[in-house]
């Protein structure tokens, strides 16, 4: 566990525990895309497309997978964060997304 900054995002938070964990992470800024939120690449060496067209991050926060960017997205005390690695758009986890949307 990690102790919560004020208007912290979820970004933030994954990038405190990777670098905390030595975890290889990969980000797209948010000024380089037009989401205007950072776009997750790749985490530990496992990155957007590695398994096919519609792969890459996506996160939930207490189970709901929110529809906006992980830096756009600002954390309560007590939120429950989860990553996990999709290889159908989010179907394949519990979530449809529509491209550009949670960490894509």
């Amino acid at each position: 566990e990690f102790a919560l900054n004020d208007n912290d995002t979820v970004f933030d938070v994954l990038q405190r525990v990777t670098k905390y964990k030595k975890i290889q992470m990969e980000y797209q800024g948010a000024d380089l895309n037009q989401y205007g939120s950072v776009y997750i690449e790749g985490i530990n060496h496992l990155y957007e497309f590695s398994c096919g067209e519609l792969s890459g991050w996506v996160y939930s926060v207490n189970n709901t997978f929110p529809s906006r960017g992980c830096s756009s997205y600002t954390l309560k005390d007590g939120d429950s964060i989860v990553w996990q690695y999709t290889c159908d758009l989010g179907r394949d986890v519990g979530a449809e997304f529509v491209e550009g949307q949670n960490g894509r």
